[in-house]
């Protein structure tokens, strides 16, 4: 009696295994809103960085997937995508379908008074909205000292990458 209960535990444990996937996520270059074209950099290293932070986190495999920077980038050029141009927002959309994605980060900076605005998104695929709760928004800092926020925006966007 006890055997067929267990055969039965363990083929519905596997298979509901097999069906919690990690979400796979792409950590795409920010918008340069700013217009100035010296700190179009920011754009892929705001963006590299917080993948690399993302990677790193302990849920990264278990609840969410980071999509490598290798192959963001083979898209992106694939695409010919610039987070410059005016496409770009609607394009990336393209880029996620084909790196088969559920979600994407991205997000825009601007710099006002010598001081950098970052904000940060996690995109759903299916509905292509913004989470309204857990982004990084409004994050100031000096252009040459952004990158000490990485773990801020990482931090506040994890719980929108978790597996639902």
């Amino acid at each position: 009696m006890k055997k067929p209960f267990f055969i039965l535990f363990a083929f519905l444990a596997i298979t509901i295994s097999a069906f919690a996937q990690p979400v796979r996520v792409a950590v795409l270059p920010i918008r340069n809103m700013d217009g100035n074209l010296s700190l179009n950099t920011y754009c892929y290293k705001i963006a590299d960085s917080l993948r690399a932070a993302l990677s790193l986190h302990e849920l990264n495999g278990k609840q969410f997937y980071i999509v490598p920077s290798d192959t963001v980038e083979a898209v992106l050029a694939e695409l010919n995508l610039d987070p410059n141009n005016a496409q770009y927002e609607s394009d990336i959309w393209k880029s996620v379908a084909i790196l088969n994605c559920q979600y994407v980060v991205t997000g825009t900076f601007n710099v006002n008074g010598g001081r950098m605005l970052v904000n940060m998104y996690c995109y759903d695929l299916k509905t292509k909205v913004a989470d309204p709760t857990n982004n990084a928004k409004n994050i100031f800092k000096a252009p040459e000292r952004v990158l000490e926020t990485i773990g801020i925006m990482r931090d506040k966007l994890v719980p929108a990458l978790k597996a639902k």
